[in-house]
């Protein structure tokens, strides 16, 4: 009974740590929002034409990915996308965009690339891999939840 217990309660602790790991904020995003919208992104965001992209790109779990900016009057900003799926609250994942406070300047919705990737943990690196040990499953157009933050 006991051990029962014990399993329990680890196996609850990890799915736990898990679902806190899905949601994290991770900057390892290498593809710009021109791979995923087929608009340009000032036609998205009108806020965003002629601004500088910093290259400070990101995600929050799997399905919100972020891209980092330079307004014209000096301001970071971020353009996100996020999935627009039943089991995803992108309202959750969007002030974990910014490590301190997220203010939400402005929302909307957009078709864009979604690509499901497979990657393994252990991998043979080639010269010229941009995803090592990461097969494309699949590639398809979905309705994706979009808009723009500032940090601070």
């Amino acid at each position: 009974m006991i051990r029962t217990i014990r399993r329990t309660v680890a196996a609850v602790c990890s799915l736990g740590a898990a679902l806190v790991a899905a949601q994290e904020r991770t900057m390892d995003v290498m593809q710009t929002p021109e791979k995923v919208f087929a608009e340009p992104v000032a036609a998205l965001m009108p806020e965003l034409a002629g601004t500088t992209a910093t290259g400070e790109n990101g995600r929050v779990g799997a399905e919100l990915v972020f891209w980092g900016y330079r307004l014209g009057d000096g301001r970071a900003a971020f353009l996100f996308a996020c999935a627009q799926r039943e089991d995803v609250d992108c309202e959750s994942r969007v002030p974990m965009i910014c490590a301190a406070r997220t203010t939400v300047l402005r929302t909307g919705s957009a078709a864009g690339k979604v690509v499901h990737r497979e990657c393994g943990a252990a991998v043979v690196v080639h010269s010229g891999d941009r995803r090592p040990g990461c097969i494309e499953k699949t590639q398809s157009t979905a309705p994706l939840t979009i808009g723009l933050v500032s940090c601070g």
